[in-house]
């Protein structure tokens, strides 16, 4: 039995599943998505000898270890993303580093944390971690770390081996930077090790407080290219989840297009050469854990 035909994916059916990622991970699937869809998800039916999208929806929402679920939202995320992206929001990122230092040694503290969230395959918790250490500014005994979460196994897993093609790099001509920080076998890349330390890669759900069970005190939190894709109520969860986890003097950058102005009441934007970075707001109107 293969699925082969658009037609077989009803707008009913479509409907259905675009409705349970939704209510699931926030994802908004916005217009009629359902070619889109169906050649992402087809396989699925196939390979679970499924006959139709309703058996496929009854067979997801009927599976207590969810895993058919986090199989299928894997497929229908977008995970492009390469190397130093949006350098502007980076070079911010390396000011702040300084500010950061300076509060840390105030307070007597070593630490330096980082969240990547939504973070694919790895190449921006990677690339938050080149900028942290050719800066300078954490050497000796500093306790670093950068954390990456992401919805998608698949793409946590690429992480974990920091191996990449060409196309991680799309944005960066200088060829000379990428020996600097990879060894290329054939036509792969891989990252060299000491600059894959300190960065771990988790499973994960933005809107799963379970998700940042041990993260708190974080120093920046990058959330780029992905609440564009989520509803008001969701990232209204998500906020909450980063509020709790970013210390009180803590960082967060959304993508460039995005934004939580009129969104929620618990970041206030702050413009720093160019570019919006959010604080915490002060006097949040929630109890954490309410």
């Amino acid at each position: 039995m293969t699925v082969s035909k658009n037609e077989l994916l009803t707008k009913d059916e479509f409907n259905l599943l675009r409705d349970l990622i939704n209510k699931e991970f926030g994802i908004v699937l916005k217009g009629d998505k359902r070619l889109t869809f169906h050649t992402k998800v087809s396989h699925r039916l196939n390979i679970l000898g499924l006959k139709s999208y309703r058996d496929y929806y009854d067979f997801i929402v009927s599976d207590s270890s969810r895993e058919e679920l986090l199989t299928l939202v894997s497929h229908i995320t977008n995970n492009e993303t390469y190397f130093f992206r949006e350098k502007a929001q980076l070079e911010v990122f390396s000011v702040l580093l300084n500010e950061i230092k300076k509060e840390k040694l105030k307070k007597n503290r070593n630490t330096v944390r980082i969240l990547s969230l939504a973070c694919s395959s790895g190449e921006e918790a990677y690339t938050l971690n080149i900028l942290v250490q050719e800066s300078g500014l954490f050497m000796w005994d500093w306790d670093i770390k950068i954390t990456g979460i992401d919805i998608d196994r698949n793409a946590i897993e690429k992480a974990k081996a920091a191996v990449y093609t060409k196309n991680s790099f799309r944005l960066n001509g200088n060829i000379d930077l990428v020996n600097k920080y990879f060894t290329a076998e054939g036509d792969r890349f891989n990252l060299k090790k000491i600059f894959a330390r300190n960065v771990d890669f988790r499973h994960g759900n933005m809107l799963d407080a379970n998700s940042f069970a041990d993260l708190d005190d974080i120093d920046i939190v990058f959330c780029r290219n992905a609440l564009i894709y989520i509803n008001d109520d969701a990232i209204g969860h998500i906020a909450r989840n980063l509020y709790n986890s970013l210390s009180d003097s803590g960082y967060l950058f959304i993508g460039s297009a995005e934004s939580l102005i009129q969104r929620t009441d618990l970041f206030s934007p702050e413009y720093n050469n160019g570019v919006i970075v959010y604080r915490k707001s002060p006097q949040p109107p929630f109890v954490k854990g309410e």
